[in-house]
């Protein structure tokens, strides 16, 4: 019996970091959403991700390469974007929604020029996230501006 409550405390000690890696598979899906928005998988586009990644939930060179993997996994059989989206507006208020809708942006200008269908994916993942048109023109100024 003791060996059962302690089983069930050690889950729930996992329970955090379980949530934190689902957030930001979620976080990391969504950029490899617009990465393959063009069909075209440009290599400045993933580095982008990488160190967006890396930065945002300070991870280590290897757990963002094996995060990456898990969330291309995740994107290519998602019927929708909900399950993602849905965990960034739980998790995230509004000026880190907007920053992570810059680092969409960024990623689609990784490959100098930002394709009609990034943006079009864009503009759909900001209001899945709730984030405001003037919100999402400030981000892509940003992001522009941030590259420069």
């Amino acid at each position: 019996m003791f060996s059962k409550i302690k089983a069930l405390f050690a889950e729930e000690s996992k329970e955090p970091e379980k949530k934190e890696h689902t957030i930001a598979l979620a976080v990391t899906a969504l950029m490899i959403e617009i990465m393959q928005a063009d069909d075209e998988v440009d290599a400045n586009e993933r580095h982008t991700i990488f160190t967006a990644i890396e930065k945002r939930f300070d991870l280590s060179h290897a757990e963002v390469e094996t995060l990456i993997e898990d969330a291309t996994d995740a994107q290519n059989k998602a019927m929708d974007l909900h399950q993602f989206t849905s965990l960034i507006i739980d998790h995230f208020s509004t000026e880190e929604r907007i920053d992570i809708l810059k680092e969409l942006w960024m990623v689609a200008m990784a490959d100098g020029k930002v394709d009609s269908y990034e943006e079009h994916m864009i503009r759909k993942l900001a209001k899945l996230i709730g984030v405001y048109h003037g919100e999402f023109i400030q981000a892509k100024i940003d992001a522009r501006n941030e590259r420069s």
